[in-house]
């Protein structure tokens, strides 16, 4: 590895396709490299802690915690990571915000951005109507609505906590556009990103 740094933060609001292009990405790297590419999901870890601690019954309960619940279990969950990341290149799977009844939560705060020390923090966005569409026809979660012109003020606000957390840990900020039948080149962005 070309740096220390061996954690990318990628992101993206519910719907844009994320998995699917770190999916993508991780099969790339290991074909073309011979790699693995560790990914680690800060929602999984959440759940895994909330859960432990009787919090909540399902994932989608998470968002719906109060907010104190929420920022307790997220810390736990990035001390969690930070202790998985040491070894290997990483993925964390996150989103930078998160929507809950009293606004939006921070899903990369300062304790955790610094407990991660990333050396890149990817944003993964599409079109705002292709997401609201992607979102609709998705029956495995139960997920808020949200109308186009939140969808597009979600990404950007989400753009503003990229960079601030590329301001607190000295990380590079990128966004990969994930255009309608074309993962595989977003994917491409994102595993030549891991492997700098």
């Amino acid at each position: 590895m070309s740096e220390a740094r061996n954690v990318v933060i990628v992101t993206g609001i519910p719907g844009v396709g994320k998995t699917t292009v770190i999916d993508t990405a991780v099969e790339m790297v290991k074909s073309q490299h011979g790699e693995e590419v560790l990914v680690l999901n800060i929602g999984t870890e959440m759940f895994e802690v909330a859960l432990e601690k009787g919090l909540i019954k399902d994932r989608d309960e998470l968002r719906k915690m109060p907010t104190a619940k929420q920022r307790e279990v997220q810390r736990l969950a990035g001390e969690a990571i930070a202790k998985k990341a040491k070894t290997a290149r990483v993925i964390v799977d996150t989103h930078t915000l998160i929507q809950t009844k009293n606004g939006f939560l921070i899903g990369l705060p300062e304790w955790v951005s610094k407990t991660l020390q990333p050396k890149t923090v990817v944003l993964v966005e599409a079109d705002p109507e292709k997401i609201a569409g992607r979102r609709s026809s998705d029956e495995t979660r139960t997920r808020d609505e949200q109308r186009v012109d939140e969808i597009d003020t979600h990404q950007r606000m989400c753009r503003a906590a990229a960079v601030s957390v590329g301001t607190i840990t000295g990380a590079t900020v990128r966004v990969i556009k994930n255009r309608e039948g074309k993962v595989e080149e977003a994917a491409s962005e994102l595993a030549s990103t891991l492997m700098e």
